[in-house]
């Protein structure tokens, strides 16, 4: 009887693991959403703020703030604007700019339009998660990003992740970008560039509003 439960024992603990191995698994796929990545790049900063967290999600939301902000440019050697127009748009169909007031919850789906410097005019859907120490925004690239007609990204293989955790009085920034791309030496070197200036550029902005009054 003995051997019994010890087999029975270690079927369940062998079995046990398994379960969790498998569910770490898909919980990876689902944190990144994108299969094979060949871009994955996260940065964190610790910034000194007492700002509640309501006021840092009003900068998350307002999406049109990113419309004109700098990034500087390697192939180039300078400054140059990052996002020629930016705002919520109802779909991507309809790409008509709405108010940063139309956000309107958590419980819906929201679109926007970014007009990217060297990607052209990238149309995301972005998911709000929101509590009451945390708040995070994914974008979502839901149109091809091409290049001389050629497809350099596909729909769904570019999230951009913005997240922000309140201790304090600090707030921990988290900056992640994960892509896939098409391996071709002109476009890999090209989109790689411009993903990493995106990092600092999306920091710089986000610390300019932080600032303001």
């Amino acid at each position: 009887m003995k051997k019994i439960f010890l087999i029975l024992g270690l079927f369940f603990l062998e079995n046990k693991v398994i379960v969790l191995i498998c569910l770490t698994f898909f919980a990876n796929c689902l944190a990144f959403g994108i299969d094979d990545p060949n871009f994955k790049k996260e940065k964190t900063f610790t910034i000194k703020s007492n700002k509640e967290l309501t006021e840092i999600a009003k900068i998350l939301h307002s999406v049109s703030s990113l419309e004109g902000i700098q990034y500087y440019s390697n192939t180039h050697g300078e400054w140059e604007t990052l996002y020629h127009k930016a705002g919520y748009i109802e779909n991507p169909n309809n790409q008509k700019f709405l108010p940063d007031s139309y956000y309107s919850g958590t419980d819906k789906t929201y679109y926007c339009l970014l007009e990217d410097n060297s990607l052209g005019k990238c149309v995301f859907k972005i998911d709000y998660l929101e509590n009451s120490s945390a708040i995070n925004a994914k974008f979502i690239i839901v149109n091809p990003i091409t290049f001389m007609g050629i497809t350099g990204i596909s729909p769904n293989n570019l999230d951009i992740q913005l997240n922000v955790k309140k201790y304090e009085n600090t707030l921990q920034f988290v900056i992640q970008i994960v892509a896939k791309y098409q391996t071709i030496s002109f476009l890999e070197s090209k989109l790689e560039k411009s993903l990493n200036a995106r990092l600092d550029a999306l920091y710089k902005w986000f610390t300019d509003e932080l600032a303001k009054e």
